[in-house]
């Protein structure tokens, strides 16, 4: 057996091996690699794995949990490792179990999982490798189009329609759910001091990006915001927030969670991936929806196409509904949407002003965030200036424009 490189923990390589065990798999060569840029990933390090025997090869993607202390300081890994394990095991093989009793087209826009290792701070996930079947990265500097983000609503909506419809029909499961599912971002909002001090400096930088005296009435409404920015956020996050129209979201829909998949020679998708379930909550489809739509999108295409991609997310999910033998007028009528889009959007809004700034830096300005040795030094370091600042700023005006164009609050 030859390791072409090793960058694995021994538990994660135990975990490997085990697998690879179960499977019968004998007589392979194995090829493990890092498998991230910086800057691509925040929450975990990943390797991409190559098992070849002279007849069969597969492909993997081991995520393993950042072990260093500091950072766990700002980020609750644990909890965020046991709810992608726990909506892996659970939820999509619920899911699947749904679908297949409906007959329908199943949603399978999601990475097959195979085990997981939980023991603090060893916690590691291994799944499919969509990349070796073809799934491609969005470049993250560049804002999507609008056929890439038309795919991404459709798919969103027929996710959602799954939740609604199990809320519907099996309400002791979503139940169940629900109760597993609490809300682990609060922990990072409301109980940490350090990561409060990293949010509240990137959100001044934000406000910095607007004109106080030629709009000074959106840059004080901004103002305000900033002093409310935490409570407005959890009160938005809250797992009773949105009542009976809340679903299981996908909680982290920046561009570096979706994959797509090309024909050849084509530019448009022909599908794609969700990836990085740690985040997934109970809430308003908007959480998912403002979160994407603010973070990927520019001015010019919202301009062009927000209410369409709105109603075609809308028309996706009430069709996926009826074919699950639901309701869509009774379970989420686009009134109640529009009315979501103005109360929970301001979720997307506060993610926007943290991860656009990672996405406009080239991968040599991000700092290693796994390897901050002190509050203070993860403070410091987060205070570079990325050279596409200009291009941050621009964004950054559009989205809080765009919010009181469109009656939002925040």
């Amino acid at each position: 057996m030859n390791r072409d490189k090793i960058v694995l923990s021994s538990k994660a390589q135990c975990l490997l091996d085990s697998l690879i065990s179960e499977l019968g798999i004998e007589n392979y060569t194995l090829s493990i690699t890092l498998g991230h840029a910086r800057g691509d990933n925040y929450l975990g390090v990943i390797a991409k794995v190559h098992v070849k025997t002279d007849s069969a090869s597969w492909y993997w993607i081991i995520k393993c949990a950042p072990e260093a202390s500091q950072f766990r300081v700002f980020v609750p890994v644990t909890k965020i490792y046991v709810r992608e394990v726990y909506f892996y095991e659970k939820i999509l093989t619920e899911y699947q179990k749904f679908q297949e009793e409906k007959g329908v087209v199943p949603f399978r826009s999601y990475a097959k999982y195979y085990t997981s290792y939980l023991e603090e701070p060893y916690e590691t996930i291994i799944m499919e490798d969509m990349k070796a079947v073809g799934y491609k990265l969005y470049n993250r500097q560049d804002p999507l189009d609008y056929e890439h983000a038309l795919m991404v609503m459709r798919e969103y909506g027929r996710f959602h329609a799954i939740s609604f419809a199990i809320r519907d029909q099996k309400p002791d499961l979503f139940q169940e759910f629900q109760r597993n599912l609490p809300e682990v971002l609060y922990d990072i909002l409301a109980d940490n001091d350090a990561s409060k001090k990293l949010i509240q400096s990137q959100c001044s930088r934000a406000r910095d990006s607007l004109d106080e005296v030629n709009n000074k009435r959106v840059y004080d409404k901004f103002a305000d915001f900033e002093e409310h920015m935490f409570k407005l956020v959890e009160k938005a996050i809250a797992t009773d927030a949105a009542g009976r129209y809340a679903v299981i979201s996908h909680g982290d829909c920046w561009i570096n969670n979706i994959l797509f998949k090309y024909s050849t020679g084509q530019q448009y998708p022909t599908d794609l991936c969700f990836i990085d379930w740690q985040m997934s909550k109970v809430g308003s489809p908007v959480l998912d929806l403002s979160f994407f739509l603010f973070t990927t999108t520019d001015k010019k295409l919202r301009d062009q196409h927000y209410d369409n991609l709105l109603k075609e997310y809308h028309r996706s999910l009430s069709s996926f509904l009826i074919e699950l033998g639901s309701d869509p007028e009774v379970l989420y009528p686009f009134h109640i949407l529009q009315e979501h889009l103005k109360t929970f959007s301001v979720y997307g809004l506060f993610m926007a002003i943290q991860i656009l700034y990672f996405m406009v830096s080239d991968e040599n300005e991000i700092p290693d965030i796994h390897n901050f040795t002190s509050e203070e030094d993860a403070f410091e370091q987060m205070q570079y200036v990325p050279k596409n600042i200009d291009r941050y700023n621009a964004r950054i005006q559009d989205i809080v424009f765009d919010f009181d164009k469109l009656g939002y609050d925040f």
